[in-house]
């Protein structure tokens, strides 16, 4: 049975290496231009084209990021953040004919500083990058499509911010809390499986129709902490951590590159954790904190909840491009000519909004609320059409409890904590990225005690 099951994979393997061998003696398109290619490092003299063929996909990156802070914060001082991302994607029907099947791992190489951490003593994280220096394995997951792809199954170690919570438009910043939202990752163990901490989970989606999606997943319900699962293998589906649950319906409208009205989609979603999570009006010896929930009694709560909206709209979209085709018609004789046709495209350049808001229980969060929202537009200047330039704004507030604790431990003007980001992405090959970015942050961990901090800084990236 073993033999008959290895039997397929091994062929293809061979045939596989068989072709890379024969493509690697030749040169990919040698007049094209190194800045012109699709990656750093080229087709590998074919290698890279035939791998692709057969359902293997490698990709890599680096991300290399310098922080400033001006004034305000911590101190005044630089940093310097770095993340390089490699791993594989395979399409198993491509190599063994395994249809619908796919496997893919992820993993991330993290170094330098947090610039939060460092410089402004704030918890809307300035870098989406950021994090404990080590070699981590993000994700490593099995996908089974199903029925014309209108059920998929994904298996193993996963992340939720890849699937839920997410919006196209403000994926453009820097800050981390345009990304997993602290309404996550201030309130769940450990932050929960998002960046840099995937874990071991299920999710499930249905897709009936091209405009709606559902999706559910269920997650191991802590991911410990970064020094503690420093590679991400710390596996354990223990009822005492309890388990962490993502619901969420997707709906989309004027979509496709043929269309001309403007596009959008909004999400709705729901979380539950089965874990247990303090009364924030206590302190870890059940001393109550706060004279409004003052019963002399610890509150430890056996769940926790929230729920979150997301909007993305385009606004604006600039004229359509022409494109001038031949096409092939007969004449009354029935002789056949080509003809050029000139068709219209709708332009991808436009202004397009954001939004995102969610509400968690005052009684076992740090925060209660959260809202972000921005504006973005793509191909602003002319000839750059792929450039990004956006405007966005966070705004998280406090819970009661975690309000009335740090007014207890004599923190002042307690209550939320901002971000305003302004970042420009200019697209200089297809494989390098330069993106200058600005960071206001106001009141600084939700209080004054620290004045406001102005960063400046950037990101490059390159794609290998």
């Amino acid at each position: 049975m073993l033999k008959r099951t290895l039997a397929p994979l091994l062929l293809s393997a061979a045939s596989l290496m068989a072709g890379v061998a024969t493509q690697s003696e030749q040169i990919s398109d040698p007049a094209k231009p190194w800045w012109e290619w699709d990656n750093a490092t080229g087709d590998w003299f074919g290698a890279r084209t035939t791998l692709q063929d057969h359902g293997v996909d490698l990709f890599g990156s680096y991300s290399a990021e310098v922080w400033g802070n001006t004034t305000g914060g911590l101190k005044q001082a630089t940093v310097y953040t770095g993340l390089m991302t490699f791993g594989t994607e395979v399409d198993l029907e491509k190599l063994v004919g395994w249809k619908g099947a796919t496997v893919s791992t992820t993993w991330l190489w993290l170094s330098g500083r947090d610039a939060s951490e460092d410089l402004a003593g704030n918890f809307l994280t300035v870098s989406n990058i950021a994090g404990f220096n080590t070699l981590r394995m993000l994700e490593m997951w099995f996908q089974q499509n199903l029925f014309d792809d209108k059920l998929s199954i994904r298996v193993g170690q996963i992340t939720a911010d890849s699937e839920f919570l997410t919006s196209t438009y403000s994926s453009l910043f820097l800050n981390g809390t345009f990304g997993w939202a602290p309404s996550m990752y201030t309130n769940l163990p450990e932050g929960g499986p998002g960046y840099p901490m995937g874990t071991l989970g299920v999710r499930v989606a249905v897709n009936p129709f091209d405009w709606l999606t559902l999706q559910s997943a269920v997650f191991q319900g802590n991911v410990f902490a970064q020094t503690a699962n420093r590679h991400g293998f710390r596996w354990d589906l223990d009822s005492n951590n309890g388990y962490f649950w993502m619901n969420e319906i997707q709906g989309r409208w004027n979509q496709g590159e043929e269309t001309f009205a403007l596009p959008g989609e909004a999400k709705f979603g729901v979380w539950f954790h089965t874990g247990s999570f303090a009364d924030p009006y206590y302190d870890e010896d059940g001393i109550p904190l706060a004279d409004s929930s003052s019963t002399g009694i610890p509150q430890d709560h056996d769940w926790n909840y929230g729920f979150y909206w997301v909007l993305d709209q385009m606004l604006f979209r600039e004229a359509p491009s022409v494109v001038t085709t031949e096409g092939l018609s007969k004449d009354g004789k029935g002789v056949v000519s080509k003809n050029p046709q000139t068709v219209e495209k709708p332009s991808q350049q436009g202004l397009g909004f954001f939004g995102r808001i969610a509400f968690q229980p005052q009684d076992r969060n740090f925060l209660g609320f959260y809202f972000d929202t921005g504006l973005v537009y793509t191909g602003l200047i002319p000839t750059r059409d792929e450039d990004r330039l956006g405007v966005g704004f966070a705004y998280a507030q406090l819970s009661n409890g975690a309000q009335d604790n740090l007014e207890l431990e004599g923190s002042t003007g307690v209550g939320a904590e901002m971000a305003v980001e302004f970042s420009y992405e200019a697209v200089i090959t297809p494989w390098l990225s330069v993106q200058p970015d600005a960071q206001l942050i106001i009141n600084p961990g939700g209080t004054q005690d620290l004045n406001n901090a102005f960063l400046v800084g950037g990101r490059v990236t390159v794609t290998f």
